[in-house]
């Protein structure tokens, strides 16, 4: 027989960590090549909802700290509160390029802020071919070569400190605009839990493989950001640990 007691205790314990997590901010990393979703990720988590189709002359950019020459501005980080069933979070992350000359500006914001939660974001193209999608691998395969071999850039002497031991505690891999793709496959690998194996995935399990060799845990999910499908599920997954 469970005394009344212990059940309290108990009871208090779990409710105590669940406010905790709720409202403990999450330092988030949102990366990607253009046009995989990162903007429409960032408004959605700020705001829940229909999302517009986003032009190509309000893409994300970035202007130069001084005018014509040196580094790029780093964007500030924003403050979002998303939740499921439930289970609510913080979350702090900023809107940056997937432009290649902003890539830097990726590694810059993982080692300054000292992100504990990366996600890289692509679609369908990755798997298709051609150079959108050559663009959105060779992006991963930058952030991981980076990460294993720890060649950050720094601007500060303070990300100079915290890039010598930085580590992401996990990397989730998002295959984004999941509505084009989702398929049969797709819907029996999802019911049964095994959406890693999906044909999507394949142009990035070499370097997921280098990432687990290195330590650093990966995660995979599906994501719809314009419809809303699966964003907050797969977010508090990401930040469940």
């Amino acid at each position: 027989m469970v005394e009344p007691a212990g059940t309290a205790l108990v009871g208090a314990a779990v409710w105590g960590q669940a406010l905790y997590h709720s409202w403990r901010p999450r330092r988030v990393g949102i990366y990607g090549a253009p046009k995989v979703g990162k903007t429409t990720l960032d408004r959605f988590m700020t705001t829940p909802g229909e999302m517009e189709a986003i032009a190509d002359e309000d893409r994300t950019t970035h202007e130069k700290m001084f005018k014509i020459i040196g580094a790029y501005k780093m964007p500030k980080p924003t403050r979002k509160r998303i939740g499921w069933e439930g289970q609510k979070r913080v979350v702090y992350s900023a809107d940056i390029g997937g432009q290649e000359r902003f890539w830097n500006l990726w590694i810059e914001d993982m080692v300054t802020r000292g992100v504990e939660a990366v996600v890289y974001m692509f679609d369908e193209r990755a798997f298709k071919g051609g150079d959108e999608g050559l663009q959105q691998i060779a992006g991963f395969r930058f952030l991981v070569d980076r990460l294993i071999t720890r060649d950050y850039r720094y601007r500060s002497l303070w990300s100079r400190f915290r890039g010598r031991r930085y580590t992401p505690r996990v990397v989730m891999l998002i295959a984004n605009k999941a509505d084009r793709f989702f398929d049969e496959t797709a819907s029996k690998l999802w019911h049964d839990g095994r959406i890693g194996e999906h044909k999507v995935f394949d142009p990035f399990r070499d370097d997921l493989i280098r990432l687990q060799k290195a330590g650093i845990p990966t995660k995979r999910s599906f994501m719809a950001t314009r419809i809303g499908w699966n964003v907050e599920k797969t977010m508090l997954d990401l930040l469940t640990s």
